[in-house]
């Protein structure tokens, strides 16, 4: 049997392939969307499914508010963080139309001060303004929610009343509203008394938050309150595919503008990113994806597009759980399982998948194993990935090991000490994730401090290669000269992405730490 139907099977579902029954493809895409709401313990879920002018599923499964007992339906609205990110890309292109705004305008034009006065509206729509602005990829919600007063100093109009005014209220998306205070709400219905039906709809059915505790226990949160061009916005799946429609449409923005919106943005450098103008935009076994995530503690969401074959996924739920353990803003729509299930059952020709789809799919197996507590599981999926993927590369350094720390899970800070006893050299090996688009910050690393506690070697800083799978992965392997004397070796972790916690692809070696060898011929 195939590894990945054994492990479509472990899903709880049957998927089905594009040549089959399209009833059958849905009633499997459904079955295996709930079993994967069970899995990350999503209390509540909404999905809408669109081809063309066809919507083949519209439904919730689980609760919207698990005291009440409410069941969540297709028409329950939620919270949906960072997809708000799309809405703002449409109304910056309208003011881009419009004459009241340029992309290429620096930021300091609107007021905003980020340290460097190079930066421009287009790389912070891009997630491209850090750093050496233009030159590097970095996903960054805060900096992105800055387009809102960008917008505000270009029209002259509140962010929440744009997005209201120039396409909630002309779509009739009529569950769908911005989670504003409660002041902002009472100012605008003075002006505009017709929004009051919009909020009234959203904000009283709206799905109760939840969060996940470190047991594992799902306990009810409060929203956080912000609004923004980053995100907040409260809408449902069914007012989302009004919205998807009408991008289709072109009933804002030009063909051409959208054509831009939908292009891969390049760095300075010339490399492409993973992110377009307030879309994710990716490719995949020539097929076209644009796509958004949202994540937002008590909230997520998955926004898909298909242009070639008229499909548009919406789903969405009230926990972070969608997207959290899965890194989604690295720019990699099939970390997904949702989207990896999405693709099998309505993209996939043949009953087998590409080989990378299927190493996804295990190790997000594994994750979801682990948020499940159960690690022989997941130490079986990994298995599983390394005997499916052979190390062809460089094997790890040989020679007399003076120190090494191994096998680093996550939120670990580990030491070792040794003593030369006399002047040596030393080949540093270490792999970790380096989080910054730049290369220039490192999220799992390691350093050796002298006796006093000074810092005589990092692997910050340091010229880096790919370790293998996610990009992130990244090792250092340099030789260094230290005199006689005590040192200690550190390595530090952080929440995700670790050995045997893998949130991406896993390195080759499925090395995760640092060592010190004798670089002695």
């Amino acid at each position: 049997m195939k590894y990945w139907y054994i492990l479509i099977l472990s899903l709880g579902t049957h998927l089905a392939m594009a040549q089959q029954d399209p009833d059958v493809r849905v009633a499997r895409f459904a079955a295996g969307l709930d079993s994967i709401r069970i899995q990350l313990k999503i209390p509540g879920m909404a999905v809408a499914v669109k081809q063309d002018k066809h919507i083949l599923l519209k439904h919730g499964f689980g609760f919207a508010d698990l005291k009440g007992q409410v069941p969540a339906t297709a028409q329950t609205p939620f919270r949906v963080a960072s997809v708000t990110k799309t809405f703002t890309s449409t109304l910056i292109m309208q003011l881009v139309a419009q004459g009241k705004l340029n992309l290429d305008d620096p930021i300091s034009k609107y007021d905003l001060d980020l340290g460097n006065p190079d930066i421009t509206v287009r790389q912070l729509l891009t997630h491209t303004s850090e750093g050496t602005p233009g030159t590097s990829y970095q996903y960054n919600g805060y900096r992105f929610g800055l387009l809102g007063p960008v917008m505000e100093k270009a029209s002259g109009v509140p962010f929440y009343r744009l997005l209201m005014e120039n396409i909630l209220i002309p779509l009739k998306m009529t569950s769908s509203a911005p989670f504003i205070s409660l002041h902002q709400f009472y100012q605008y219905r003075k002006t505009m008394p017709e929004v009051v039906a919009y909020f009234d709809t959203a904000i009283s059915r709206l799905a109760t938050p939840y969060n996940m505790t470190a047991t594992g226990e799902i306990v009810r949160m409060e929203y956080s309150g912000e609004f923004g061009a980053f995100g907040g916005l409260v809408t449902t799946v069914g007012d989302l595919l009004k919205y998807s429609a009408a991008v289709d449409s072109n009933l804002f923005i030009t063909v051409a503008l959208q054509k831009q919106v939908f292009t891969p943005n390049r760095t300075k450098g010339g490399t492409i990113t993973p992110y377009g103008l307030g879309w994710f935009v990716q490719q995949y076994q020539g097929v076209d994806f644009y796509w958004h995530y949202g994540q937002t503690p008590g909230e997520s969401a998955l926004f898909v597009k298909v242009p070639v074959l008229g499909l548009t996924l919406a789903v969405m739920c009230n926990t972070d759980k969608l997207s959290q353990p899965f890194q989604l803003g690295d720019g990699d729509l099939f970390m997904s399982p949702v989207a990896q299930l999405f693709y099998h059952c309505f993209i996939l020709k043949d009953g087998q998948p590409p080989h990378d789809l299927y190493n996804k799919e295990l190790i997000d197996g594994a994750t979801m194993a682990l948020l499940n507590g159960d690690s022989l599981k997941a130490r079986n999926l990994y298995t599983r990935y390394k005997e499916r993927n052979p190390v062809k590369g460089p094997a790890m350094p040989g020679g007399k090991v003076i120190a090494g720390i191994r096998d680093v899970g996550i939120n670990q800070e580990l030491s070792r000490s040794f003593v030369l006893s006399r002047p040596a050299t030393l080949r540093i090996y270490g792999v970790g994730e380096n989080c910054s688009g730049d290369g220039s910050s490192w999220c799992d690393y390691g350093w050796i401090t002298d006796h006093t506690g000074k810092i005589v070697w990092q692997m910050q800083g340091q010229p880096a290669t790919h370790a293998g799978g996610a990009l992130k992965n990244q090792s250092v392997d340099r030789e260094v000269t230290l005199p006689a004397g005590s040192y200690t070796l550190h390595y530090k972790s952080d929440a995700g992405h670790a050995y045997n916690s893998w949130d991406s692809l896993p390195p080759d070696l499925f090395f995760w730490g640092i060592l010190v060898l004798d670089a002695a011929k």
